[in-house]
């Protein structure tokens, strides 16, 4: 990944800042420790910023001498605070789920012309800071951002701001969820009841239907009983002039 180009200019800003304060503590630099061959012959970001900066992170005195920007004056939570949840209207019927983060900023106002969270993060990607420990992200961060006079707690309200476009996006999807299942119950509510009617209707239809069924079979069993004791009076009377012939009347055949 290339160099930033502003933090290179910072850098060198730092390192002549560094230069500067060696020349008032050479005596004493020199009896704590020898000076090294890249610090003579000016250095890097790791030598100028590591040498001087890092090792000295916790050294208020040194701090002092380095002319840091001041803590932000306000705490994340008192700028969190100030910065509204952005609403959001539902139009379409697309997949609101995968819309791009940037349309959601844009429709939340988030202004892009300010020193974003994204320019931000592009300095932390910087190979020569990027593998830092955050002591010295924080330290070289606020002198760039002080370089180009930017107050800390801008990118920090940007990054709110987006935050609190997505709390806003997901609460309107939320919503629209929410308000989807309540107008869909009922209308699945009315849908029950319509089935519960109309089963209801046909479980009566088939019950009228069996009922025709059972009854049918009923007059064919108890023609059948009749049958069977007729035929039975008729195959007897007849018997007599039959002389021993066998009885033309069937008695209880099964008939198809």
């Amino acid at each position: 990944m290339p160099r930033n180009p502003e933090l290179d200019k910072l850098l060198r800003e730092v390192d002549s800042l560094t230069g500067s304060a060696s020349t008032g503590e050479e005596s004493s630099a020199v009896e704590e420790a020898p000076v090294s061959n890249k610090a003579r012959r000016g250095s890097s970001f790791l030598d100028s910023v590591g040498s001087f900066f890092i090792s000295r992170v916790d050294e208020d005195a040194q701090v002092e001498e380095a002319d840091l920007p001041p803590p932000t004056p306000n705490t994340v939570a008192e700028v969190a605070e100030t910065v509204p949840t952005p609403e959001f209207s539902v139009s379409g019927t697309d997949d609101f789920s995968t819309r791009a983060f940037p349309e959601i900023y844009r429709e939340a106002g988030v202004d892009e012309s300010s020193f974003t969270v994204d320019k931000l993060f592009a300095l932390l990607q910087d190979p020569s800071l990027k593998d830092q420990p955050l002591s010295t992200k924080t330290l070289v961060l606020k002198m760039a951002l002080k370089a180009q006079n930017v107050e800390p707690n801008v990118p920090v309200t940007d990054a709110v701001k987006r935050d609190r476009a997505l709390d806003g996006y997901q609460k309107m999807l939320n919503m629209l969820a929410q308000q989807t299942e309540a107008e869909n119950s009922q209308k699945i509510q009315e849908i029950n009841e319509e089935v519960k009617k109309y089963l209801e209707a046909k479980n009566a239809e088939m019950d009228a239907l069996r009922s025709q069924t059972a009854e049918a079979k009923r007059m064919a069993e108890t023609f059948a009983v009749r049958r069977t004791a007729e035929e039975q009076r008729l195959a007897e009377i007849i018997m007599p002039l039959l002389e021993g012939q066998p009885n033309p009347v069937s008695v209880g055949n099964k008939v198809d």
